[in-house]
């Protein structure tokens, strides 16, 4: 095997020793006094010892009275600094005065100082070293992956990673993750391909390419071993189905030839190779390739278009897309993709998450790019998307660090940092338009400006009159004015506080029915509605629709319904009012299968930087917030006491009317002896005890009375020169609150809705065809995850995808039709234009299996 000289180019190693302390008089200039800053004077335990800051702040001067024993550098990773510490500790100076002056933590000098006296040279190194030396990539193992990379690489390019990780282990015993080694091996690689282009540039032509160069004699570029094909020492067991093209060995054969490389170029490493650009060419040759995630291109005309929904071409959000359907909720969990099977479906693929980050964060800044995903997603629901909308802000339950506002969360039933999305369906269920948001404003502040904001992106007319469907949330008499002003749109949701009276059915104005599908198109329930409309008491401008809904076990339940809607009919708003739980639902179904409450990015803006951005308003101050809470506690106190003082007056009137009863019974009782005045006299005594315990606790209950008058007056004093009002924004930027960073969640979450409606329309034809409603959505999502055989002919690609499902009788006819349905369709494959598509349900027992193994 020809040898290839691999050449390193590793730092020189540096000096664990620290230069020698110069003495006191090395240099006259030291002698000066000095004019740098005092850091650590003397004191009554401390009366020699001092340490200065030079004029540059780069070096401490430590003295000894008047005369300089030690210079060391200003820099708390140095060796000499910490031992410095830890030698004044042990020489008495106040633990305390060293940890202010230098910063330090106690329990780190209290270990400086330890080691220096233990007198173990392997312990003084290690905690020297710090929390580094507890670290598994030290600078030997960094040595040994620089030495080794290239000889990997040029062995099989394809797990080099995973080999090496392995020898590390093997060699120093450490077990280091990929994350571990990411950016090193991101250093190799780029150092790798500059490598590699600057030898091949150099060398004539007449040379043969050399990965060391001439003394390689005759080595082979790892490029050439990475693309060259099976050779013939290489025991082969026959298959229909492998991973790269069939005819792509005579272009390799030709393509050594003419660069003149040897015969044994065309031997590759002992395994399979990974190609460095994607299976498919422009044109690739006809073969059988295999693909994990051919279930996918089901969705191939969305996958060819969203890539064009901005000014310039986009590629990756076909990329995304795709790993949403195949159930990649975020940017991390696409590491589980095979990227080299996505390449078949994309053409090409940002591989790894780190990357994908970064384009996020690029897309999410450019203009455009979100308006049009909204844009392509109305445009895919079409006319279905109507003028009824239902709106509703889903609650995510956030417990990181950051300092976000709090709000109301459903999910605990309780106030903590929340994060909100105003999302808006149409009255299918269909998610059309949100925003990402936090707990600032008030729904009722925020629903007008989302209105406003969804017009622009969608370009929906301002005569467009919309009706939106909402919950109790945005209940209020100013908002209910705002609705009536604005005719635009019509508002439709529950009363609050609704009463219900005594239902009377003669009175009824109306009846309707609502049927809902359970588990198949033949299995029904229907809901019967009995309705009261007429002008709302308390707005007569606003219309009052009392529902008494009745369901198929006869339990009935009493609503109200407003609206600012006079014309329409009581009908359609009782059952688009009723079918607000699409909506609910949806959120659930987002979250599960697309992810919804992924955060994306944690990323913060602070409130400081947010003015002019957001609107302000005048809240109550949190100082007459404080002020009145106060009060109310001094209040609920003085009631508590004011009542108990009542109850025990009333009980000592009872006491002294007792007692006046009993007067007359002890003074007949007789003698004292007898066990009738006996029982009187206990009883007047009980009495007796009684009002002197009044007595004494009416004293302390009259002191804390008249100290919670003094109080309440107090507050109340505080309260009346205290300001009632304070700007809200101010009051979050002294609060130093923040607000998560929207902009790169929701560019993933308009490709989150996006995919959730478009894998609804694909739904629709197995639906129908399967009509068990129980496991559909499951059934279709994972022949949407199935791998399969593309099978690449000149006209046409065949999809034969291979379920991981068992599928009977019935179930594989109603996917067999589902799939004749979608080759109705004509698609195209996304990356080969006018390649048409065709589906085929495939079966194992079709399939012949060989491998590519080294003998």
């Amino acid at each position: 095997m020809p040898s290839a000289e691999v050449l390193t180019n590793f730092p020189q190693p540096i000096p664990l020793t620290s230069p020698p302390t110069p003495g006191p008089n090395a240099d006259s200039r030291l002698q000066e006094p000095p004019t740098g800053q005092l850091i650590l004077g003397t004191d009554k335990r401390n009366p020699v010892f001092a340490v200065y800051a030079d004029d540059s702040g780069q070096q401490l001067l430590v003295f000894y009275g008047f005369e300089i024993i030690e210079i060391v550098n200003n820099d708390r990773e140095d060796p000499a600094y910490k031992l410095l510490l830890g030698r004044l500790y042990n020489s008495g100076v106040k633990l305390r005065a060293l940890c202010e002056s230098f910063e330090v933590d106690p329990k780190t000098v209290r270990r400086w100082g330890r080691v220096l006296l233990q007198g173990d040279p392997v312990e003084l190194i290690r905690v020297l070293e710090g929390r580094s030396a507890r670290r598994k990539r030290t600078l030997a193992v960094e040595r040994f992956a620089r030495l080794r990379w290239p000889e990997l690489v040029a062995e099989r390019r394809y797990g080099a990673v995973g080999r090496l990780r392995r020898e590390i282990q093997s060699v120093f015993g450490v077990d280091l993750s990929r994350s571990g080694l990411h950016s090193l091996i991101r250093e190799l690689k780029a150092g790798a391909g500059s490598a590699d282009g600057a030898s091949q540039l150099a060398a004539p032509e007449s040379a043969p390419l050399a990965l060391g160069g001439p003394a390689s004699d005759g080595a082979i570029p790892a490029e050439a071993l990475a693309d060259a094909p099976p050779g013939p020492e290489i025991e082969k067991r026959e298959i229909g189905v492998n991973c790269w093209a069939e005819g792509s060995a005579d272009l390799v054969a030709d393509s050594a030839a003419k660069k003149g490389l040897p015969d044994h170029a065309l031997m590759p490493p002992p395994a399979n190779t990974a190609h460095s650009t994607p299976f498919f060419p422009k044109d690739p040759c006809p073969a059988n390739y295999w693909c994990d995630h051919a279930g996918v291109l089901i969705f191939a005309s969305a996958l060819a278009t969203v890539t064009k929904v901005s000014a310039s071409s986009q590629a990756i959000l076909a990329q995304w897309m795709s790993a949403l359907w195949l159930g990649a909720q975020n940017i991390e969990q696409t590491k589980f993709l095979n990227w080299e099977d996505l390449e078949l479906i994309l053409g090409g693929v940002v591989r790894f998450p780190t990357p994908q980050r970064q384009e996020l964060k690029w897309l999410a800044a450019e203009a455009g790019v979100v308006d049009g995903l909204l844009r392509f997603n109305q445009e895919n629901l079409g006319p279905a998307v109507g003028t009824d909308f239902y709106f509703d802000p889903p609650t995510k339950h956030y417990t990181g660090a950051q300092n976000v506002l709090k709000g109301w969360c459903p999910k605990i039933r309780f106030a903590d940092k929340v994060l909100h999305s105003d999302f808006i369906h149409t009255a299918q269920g269909a998610p059309i338009y949100f925003e990402t948001t936090d707990n600032f404003a008030d729904l009722r502040q925020r629903f007008c400006g989302v209105i406003e904001r969804a017009r622009q992106a969608l370009q929906w007319p301002r005569e467009r009159v919309l009706t939106f469907i909402l919950d109790r949330g945005i209940y209020g008499q100013e908002f209910f004015q705002k609705v009536i002003d604005d005719p635009h749109w019509h508002l439709i949701t529950w009363q609050k506080g609704f009463v219900a009276p005594a239902w009377d059915p003669q009175k009824a104005m109306g009846q309707t029915t609502i049927t809902r599908f359970r588990n198949s198109s033949t299995d029904l329930r229907s809901y019967q509605f009995e309705y009261l409309d007429r002008p709302w008491e308390q707005n007569s401008q606003l219309r009052q629709i009392v529902v008494q809904a009745t369901d198929g076990q006869g339990r009935t339940i009493q609503v109200a319904i407003l609206t600012d809607d006079l014309k329409r009919a009581a009908a359609e708003i009782i059952k688009l009012m009723f079918q607000r739980w699409l909506q609910e639902n949806d959120f659930k179904y987002l979250d599960k299968h697309f992810g919804l409450n992924q955060i994306t990015s944690y990323r913060s803006l602070e409130y400081e930087k947010l003015k002019g951005q957001v609107e302000d308003r005048e809240v109550k101050s949190a100082a007459r917030k404080a002020l009145d809470l106060s009060l109310k506690k001094a209040t609920d106190q003085l009631k508590r006491s004011l009542l108990a003082e009542e109850q025990a007056l009333q009980a000592h009137h009872r006491r002294a009317q007792k007692r006046k009863e009993l007067e007359e019974p002890l003074a007949k009782a007789g003698s004292a002896d007898s066990p009738q005045h006996q029982a009187l006299s206990r009883q007047v005594a009980a009495l007796k005890a009684a009002d002197q315990r009044y007595e004494n606790a009416r004293v302390e209950r009259r002191k804390r009375i008249d100290q919670s008058h003094k109080q309440s007056e107090q507050i109340q004093g505080q309260i009346d020169g205290t300001k009632a009002k304070e700007s809200r924004l101010e009051a979050m930027i002294q609060a130093q609150m923040v607000k998560m960073e929207p902009q790169c969640k929701r560019l993933m979450d308009v490709l989150r809705i996006t995919a959730r409606n478009l894998f609804y329309q694909a739904l629709q034809p197995f639906k129908k065809a399967y009509d068990n409603y129980r496991d559909d959505h499951d059934h279709f999502r994972k022949l949407t995850h199935s791998p399969g055989v593309l099978e690449v002919s000149a006209g046409q690609i065949v999809i034969h995808p291979l379920p991981r499902t068992n599928y009977g009788g019935e179930l594989r006819k109603a996917v067999s039709q589902t799939l004749e349905a979608i080759n109705a369709k004509g698609l195209e494959h996304p990356c080969l234009p006018g390649r048409k598509l065709k589906f085929r349900l495939g079966h194992r027992s079709e399939m012949e299996l060989k491998m590519n193994v080294a003998a």
